[in-house]
């Protein structure tokens, strides 16, 4: 088979994968109810985690991950959300809102919930991760000398790596018009000193009730299952980073004088 008729073969099965998904989610339209999706987009080390556990446990609903795999959760999966339209499900991706996400987003309902969590702290717990848990994460894979280096040494990698991805993610969810009436924000902070009231928020914004004993009961059940809530401490990065470390984390913000950071501790660049 020449070059040309091999091109314009793929070309076609490209075309026709499309329409199978077109047509599969017209089908879905036409037969099935439209399920409800409650999507976390959250930071990294943040809590994420154990707030869909929560929430699974109230709602009832699904644990459905709408990405294509973990390692590249930043973006939206089609054949995904498609499966999952008809169910009701709770997603949590690090994703942030490029134009094709908030696409989605749009075409499939999705309010996302934004969680947040203090810069100096997420960088600490995001450092432990790679130590102790894997060295492969959807922001940054750790060296195979990682742990021989210094401990302010693989902060720093963190800091310079992974942090300038944590001021995107807020300045872009801040800056994005199309998502700032349909998006909640939430911070790490909140999970931790009431629990009950941000989940409570959480269902709120979805229209979802629940009574106050079962989302006692299901956040006491998701912290005795054990989680990535890193045993709910805050403030672990002012005592886990230099001055210097902290002030480097502080100037990334200057790429956006415009956006308050507030919600990750930040005061801003001078």
């Amino acid at each position: 088979m020449s070059r040309s008729a091999t091109q314009r073969l793929e070309r076609g099965l490209k075309t026709t994968s499309r329409r199978g998904l077109r047509l599969n989610l017209r089908l879905k339209k036409l037969f099935g109810r439209r399920g409800k999706t409650v999507f976390i987009s959250a930071l990294p080390k943040s809590g994420s985690t154990f707030l869909v556990k929560v929430l699974e446990q109230v709602t009832g609903y699904q644990t459905f991950f709408l990405g294509y795999h973990q390692l590249n959760e930043q973006d939206l999966y089609l054949p995904n959300l498609i499966d999952a339209w008809s169910m009701d499900v709770i997603s949590h991706q690090h994703t942030r809102p490029s134009a094709p996400n908030l696409a989605l987003m749009e075409q499939f309902a999705i309010r996302p919930v934004i969680l947040t969590r203090n810069a100096y702290d997420a960088t600490v717990s995001l450092t432990d991760h790679l130590e102790r848990e894997s060295a492969d994460t959807p922001l940054l894979n750790a060296p195979g000398d990682f742990m021989l280096r210094e401990r302010a040494a693989r902060l720093d990698m963190v800091i310079d790596l992974a942090l300038p991805w944590y001021i995107r993610f807020v300045a872009d969810w801040a800056g994005a018009k199309q998502a700032k009436d349909n998006c909640l924000w939430l911070r790490y902070e909140d999970l931790i000193e009431d629990g009950a009231a941000t989940v409570g928020r959480v269902l709120a914004f979805h229209g979802i009730a629940a009574e106050a004993a079962v989302i006692e009961r299901a956040l006491l059940q998701a912290r005795g299952e054990g989680s990535r809530l890193n045993k709910g401490v805050a403030g672990r990065g002012t005592d886990g980073l230099s001055p210097a470390q902290k002030i480097r984390i502080n100037d990334l913000t200057r790429h956006y004088p415009g956006t308050d950071f507030t919600c990750i501790g930040l005061a801003g660049a001078n």
